[in-house]
């Protein structure tokens, strides 16, 4: 069951661009990432404002 705004898979041109989108919210109970560069994860990861963060490569 989904309770909470969810963001839709959208083109964007940088990594900030997704954080700010992402922490445009007053919401952020837990965020998930999906990618297959490590690195990206944990810097989205760590720059996303929730309280839990899943990600899976």
């Amino acid at each position: 069951q989904i309770f909470g705004p969810v963001m839709q898979i959208m083109k964007f041109k940088s990594l900030e661009e997704v954080l700010e989108r992402a922490n445009d919210t007053k919401y952020g109970l837990a965020a998930a990432v999906f990618t297959k560069d490590i690195d990206k994860a944990h810097y989205i990861s760590a720059g996303l404002r929730a309280g839990t963060v899943w990600w899976g490569c």
